[in-house]
């Protein structure tokens, strides 16, 4: 990072949802782009549903932190026991490739269905971390009442699916890494389903 470089500002990635090999390609998203941070800091990904949280650093950043602190909830055995046995399960069973073949899976065959979709602006993604835009027909402007609006009838069909992007506006497939290429096939359906129908009635407002 050149820029970071020339002014003495240390690259902190923030590895919250994308490392463990979420992303497919790396076990931390960072690294699937060649670089390698002074700091890095990670979480949920690692304790499964337990509150975890972690930071890693060079020596040099780290040894500068003289000062001592405490929490009720940091470094306590139940959660570093969580901690190893969902990196185990993770290393046991090959998770980083599940999310690279699955995420694949699931990028294709979102992008095939909507394709020609008028509401649909962009799918974009890595591995098991996919952001599918919703846009206004005939536009890029983020439509963020149809956003709200699928995520809802997507959940009334039996899939969950969250929302982000700077304008609220990308529906978050973010499954579990254990996902299955079934359940991947059934995820694509749902959404094909319910943004058929707003496609549909996109048409008939021109």
């Amino acid at each position: 990072m050149p820029v970071l470089d020339e002014y003495g500002i240390p690259f902190i990635s923030d590895e919250v949802q994308s490392g463990w090999g979420r992303t497919g390609k790396s076990f931390f998203g960072i690294h699937g782009h060649g670089v390698n941070p002074e700091m890095m800091t990670f979480a949920k990904g690692l304790g499964n549903g337990m509150s975890i949280g972690g930071v890693v650093a060079s020596a040099s950043m780290m040894d500068c932190l003289t000062a001592n602190s405490i929490s009720t909830a940091g470094g306590n055995p139940v959660a570093m026991t969580a901690g190893n046995a969902t990196l185990d399960y993770v290393l046991d069973n090959d998770l980083q490739t599940n999310a690279e073949v699955i995420g694949r899976r699931l990028m294709d065959g979102l992008r095939s269905r909507f394709a020609s979709s008028s509401v649909v602006g962009e799918i974009r993604g890595s591995g098991l971390m996919i952001g599918v835009e919703l846009v206004k027909p005939g536009s890029k402007d983020p439509d963020v009442a149809t956003t709200l609006a699928i995520m809802e009838e997507a959940r009334a069909a039996g899939l969950l699916i969250g929302r982000g992007g700077l304008y609220g506006n990308v529906l978050r497939v973010t499954p579990p890494m254990t996902v299955t290429a079934e359940e991947a096939d059934a995820a694509i359906e749902i959404l094909a389903s319910v943004i058929s129908r707003h496609d549909a009635a996109a048409l008939q407002l021109r």
